[in-house]
């Protein structure tokens, strides 16, 4: 008898994790990072989720030319959504700092600045944004716009490690830059 019970006890708490543990595993699948960016994707289509991954891909493989010609048609769809009616998504926003990133590992770094502050103005606390503007003004000896980029990027960071350990490593080269 108590082996049975055992067994019953054993099934019904593998019942229990499953019950509990599939829709907190689909969840997660649904909600995957599109890549290096934490935006929210539950407002995104499968479709959008699936192009920023694509371009995201492209930034790793250095294949900058693909990223802003992307990016830009996604952008420009995006735009004819929003005169259909429709609020401009996440998406919206994350496309522009892709066209920031394209256009600065092109070297394009007055284009780049553009794209970056339109970026920065659509979302002025998007971290990622601030992270990439203040590469470029880094680039530029302008270490005063860096550092005060950094800093506010640092501020608007996830809550990751990894994340302010980088941003923490450039503020400190800024301003070793600046005494």
């Amino acid at each position: 008898m108590q082996n049975h019970l055992n067994i019953k006890t054993v099934l019904g708490f593998f019942v229990l994790v499953i019950i509990f543990a599939i829709p907190i595993l689909t969840e997660a699948q649904t909600s995957t990072s599109t890549g290096r960016s934490n935006i929210i994707t539950e407002t995104m289509s499968e479709s959008d989720i699936r192009s920023i991954r694509k371009i995201r891909k492209l930034i790793n493989e250095q294949k900058f030319n693909k990223v802003v010609n992307l990016a830009n048609r996604l952008i420009k769809a995006e735009s004819r959504r929003s005169r259909a009616g429709h609020s401009y998504s996440e998406f919206y926003y994350e496309a522009h700092n892709c066209v920031c990133l394209g256009l600065t590992g092109l070297g394009k770094n007055d284009d780049a600045m553009k794209a970056c502050n339109i970026s920065i103005e659509l979302t002025p606390n998007h971290w990622e944004s601030l992270k990439t503007r203040a590469t470029l003004h880094y680039m530029a000896q302008n270490f005063k716009r860096s550092l005060d980029d950094f800093t506010m990027a640092l501020i608007n960071a996830p809550d990751d490690n990894g994340i302010t350990s980088v941003l923490k490593q450039n503020i400190g080269v800024v301003k070793s830059k600046i005494e």
